[in-house]
This record gives C-alpha cells, structure tokens and sequence, in this order.
C-alpha cells in the first residue's frame, strides 16, 4: 500500500497524491487531503506539546466528525493511542471507561461534555459541529488549541507492536474490555480488506454508522488510504442516508441489516439513482435471504457479507458476490470464506478440530488478530487456544468447501441494529431493582434491529412489577439500545442441574422460525 511501514503512512501517501481532493464529505466539515494532513500535523504537535508519550490514550467522545480522523491520524504520527468512545453510554458508563483507559486528553463534542467526570484532570478540549462550541469551565476550545500549534510533521509514529486504538467491547462479565490494535494489524486489515473492493482513487464510500464502531473506523480508513472520499454521517436518518448516497454519488456502501431494511423499505429507495454504486458490503446481524436479494436488486452492485468482530478489526470471512446467487447449492446463509491472510477453524472445548458440518467454537488466526485485553491479562489467556488462536465465541460449522455457518453465540451477545449488547450488563442492573428476584436478558427477532433485548423476570414474593417500570428502570443506568424492549414476568426460570439457567430454552419459542440466530 504505497510502501507504508505505520498508518500515518498511509495518509502521507494520499495527501501527496491528492492533496486538493476531497477527503471527508457528507455532514460536517468536508476536508481535502492537504487539510487533513496539515491538520492532523497540528493535532500531533499539540499533543507531544502536552507532554504525551508513546502509548498514552487520547479520548474521543462525540458523534462522527472531522475531528476523529484528526485525531486519529494525529494521535498515529505522534506516538499515542487513539479511544474512540460510544457516545450513546450512560455516564456511569463512561466513567468507567475513563477510570480503565486512563486517557491524558479528551476530545468531546460540546453537548456531551455533562457526561465526562468532573474529577477527570487531563486536557479537556471542547468542539461544535454547529459553530463556535459551549466552552464549559475547566475546558478549552479545541479550534483554538489546534490553530496555536504548528503545521510541520513530528513524525514520531506509533509502528510495528506499538498500540495504535483502544476500543471498548462490553464483556460477559458484564465490564466492557479494551480491545488493544497495534500498527502493524491495522495495516494487515486494511490491506487484506482492499483486496477484496477494488478500492482506488475514484472510490466513494458511504460510512452510516459510529466511528467507534470497528467497521465504520476500518472501512474508512481502507477508502483514505487509496485517496477515496468518505461519505460522513453525523446523524443517520433514511432521509439523510438515501439523500448523501445518491447526492455524492457512493460507489462503495457499507451498512448493517437493520439500514438496509430501512432502504429497501422506504419507498423512495425505488425511484433513486443507484447507478453509481458498484459494491454493497453489510454484515452485523441476522439478515433474511428475502432482504439480501432485495437488496441486489435495488442497488444494481455487487454484494458482500463481512463477518468479523472488534478483536478481528472487522475482517474474518467474506460472502462474496459470486456467492449471492439462489438454489440447491446456495451459500446465500453462510458467512462467506475466510479472506487472506486469516485462518479459521472450528473447534470443541478443548481446541480440537471437529468434523466438518460438525458445530463448535470459531477460532480465528492473523496478523490482524488483537493480541490482549487493555489490562486484563486473566481475559486474554482466556481468549485463545494455543497462544494464538482466538476464541470468538461464536459457534459454527465449517462446510466441506471451507464456509462458515454461524449458528449462536457461546457468549450470548446480542447485536441490536449493529449495537452490541451483553446480558450479562443488563442483568447486572435489573437486579438491583427492588421488585426483582432473578432476571435473564436473551435476544429476541425484531424486523427493525435484527434482534432487541427482552428480559424475563421472577419478581420477589409479594412483589409486583410492570414491563414499563423494568424499561424505565434499566434506561436510567444504561444506554437506551441496551435495555429490553419487551419484558416477560414468569414464576421460575429454567435451569440446569448445575443451576445454571437455560437461556437456550427461554430463547428457542422465539427463535423457532428464524433462519439463523446470529448474524
């Protein structure tokens, strides 16, 4: 990829190349190379001013902006590492975050900034993507900071095994986990991910979900590193969706089933202009056959399922479009093969191979494979087989052509709209509500999100409780799209002669008619 040894590399390349192109449109500040490169240059400067380090963390809490990418590239020519926050998390939720990641500087949107603990003593630089911010005490405004630093490039880039990003998954303990990426396994992912797109300087690629999510930060960067144009989204509507895909004319698509159902179901979709689009790549929850073809017919472009987690940065298996066809010998349910450079089997408790049609755990092999949890060394180990096979929890089969059937999940994640979600976390506040006795959270079908959180309850003796009260309850301590949705009461849940419950048997009347239960 033009030679690049470090993802600052990468943008270097493409600023020389396309200085005076367009890099970022959408919503938001649209930003040449040139810009993003000088800019990026200052956010770099700033931070070694600071007194930052290779290694230290440097925060992000807002909605998708400019300002991430600034960050992100700044952070890469500096030494630090980049934590992109879920913006959508309670504030207890993100102080925890904070107190593990122990960031030196926060970038925050202004309307967020409530959310950040007052007792945080790093730099707090503050920015609006609608004028001149809310500068509240205690903070600076980032504009200015960055317009007092110079433009030259320090080129102290994080390289090889240095930490690149830091990206929290919630855990099934029910405390999220960072997700450490280095350099060089950006690099692989990126790499091995444009192999597959035909990616260049005429791609245009539509990016509708959060930065801190790793598809929408990963297929970004693949568009920015072969000088593309990345379509930005500071808040996703159908309207604003359909409108930025047609209106800049998007060539590469990236969405989740949920948006793709969204699309196919408004009824403009049928009379736009989808001519520019030439590959459609979506991935991240359960998606009927009905909706994938529907899909091809609408947009006219090649499609590809992407199957992959945080700790894969995105990039595990690929359903490519020669494989999106029907009949006797359709792969159409399969999560595609995996791509290069990655390996994947299937394996039973012990990390053996099984059979092939035989269900097991999915353990994946490569570069771009994260090597450890941010300081939790218990959770790592835990994490592979062999030192280097990781566990995704996942339970599948391997058919005897090498696809992978994804059939549940060991770890019992929910994926709602693209957002994923832990029983375990959600349990963890139910319980703390006086009328509940014991409650279990399992994923149920929704034809708008793929799946929803729904809670089954046993109330103490004597105790009553409605579904409104638990959703009120959960949504007063978590991010709304982690609470249940739908709340059942019921006298006993099932268990095991263990004791442990069976959330296989709570979740089996729901799932009955589904194709699949992961995506």
């Amino acid at each position: 990829m033009n030679g690049a040894r470090t993802v600052a590399d990468l943008l270097r390349a493409s600023s020389r190349s396309h200085r005076d192109s367009p890099a970022i449109v959408g919503e938001g500040r649209t930003v040449t190379y040139g810009d993003l490169d000088t800019r990026t240059n200052q956010v770099a400067a700033g931070l070694l001013a600071h007194g930052l380090e290779r290694g230290d963390r440097v925060a992000y809490l807002a909605r998708n902006g400019t300002e991430f990418w600034e960050l992100f590239f700044g952070t890469a020519k500096a030494g630090p590492a980049v934590v992109p926050l879920n913006f959508r998390l309670a504030a207890d939720e993100i102080a925890w975050i904070l107190s593990d990641a122990e960031p030196t500087v926060l970038v925050v949107e202004d309307h967020l900034t409530s959310l950040v603990p007052a007792d945080f003593d790093g730099l707090r630089l503050v920015f609006s993507q609608e004028g001149e911010p809310t500068v509240p005490e205690g903070w600076q405004a980032y504009e200015a900071w960055l317009a007092a630093q110079p433009t030259e490039d320090p080129h102290q880039d994080v390289a090889g095994d240095d930490l690149l990003s830091l990206m929290y998954s919630s855990g099934t303990t029910g405390k999220p986990k960072g997700v450490t990426t280095t350099s060089d396994a950006m690099l692989a992912a990126v790499e091995a991910f444009s192999a597959q797109f035909e990616v260049g300087p005429d791609t245009v690629s539509l990016v509708p979900t959060p930065y801190y999510h790793i598809a929408a930060g990963g297929w970004s960067l693949i568009s920015l590193a072969h000088g593309g144009q990345i379509i930005q989204f500071v808040e996703v509507t159908p309207q604003s969706m359909l409108g930025l895909l047609v209106g800049h004319r998007a060539t590469h698509v990236i969405m989740v089933p949920t948006v793709m159902q969204m699309v196919i179901s408004n009824p403009a979709a049928a009379a736009a202009d989808y001519s520019s689009v030439e590959h459609l790549v979506y991935g991240g929850s359960p998606i009927s056959e009905t909706v994938m073809l529907r899909s091809q017919e609408i947009f006219g472009a090649k499609l590809s399922q992407s199957y992959g987690l945080t700790e894969t940065i995105g990039v595990t298996t690929i359903l490519r479009p020669e494989d999106h066809v029907t009949g006797a010998d359709s792969k159409l349910q399969s999560a595609g093969r995996a791509v290069p450079g990655t390996e994947v089997r299937v394996v039973d408790e012990e990390g053996k191979d099984v059979a092939s049609g035989e269900v097991g755990e999915v353990v994946v092999r490569g570069a771009n494979v994260t090597r450890s949890y941010w300081r939790r060394p218990d959770a790592t180990e835990g994490a592979f087989f062999d030192g280097d096979w990781f566990r995704t929890g996942d339970a599948g089969y391997l058919d005897a052509d090498g696809y992978l059937f994804l059939k549940d999940r060991l770890k019992d994640m929910i994926v709602s709209g693209g957002e994923n979600v832990y029983p375990a976390e959600v349990e963890n506040v139910l319980m703390a509500h006086p009328a509940v006795q014991e409650v279990a959270v399992i994923g149920v079908p929704s034809e708008r999100w793929g799946e929803t959180p729904h809670a089954v309850v046993v109330t103490k003796q004597g105790q009553t409780v409605t579904s409104d009260e638990i959703v009120a309850f959960c949504r007063e301590h978590l991010a709304h799209y982690k609470c249940p949705t739908s709340v059942e009461v019921i006298d006993m849940l099932p268990r095991n002669p263990s004791g442990k419950i069976l959330k296989r048997e709570l979740r089996a009347p729901h799932w009955a008619a589904a194709e699949r239960t992961i995506g």
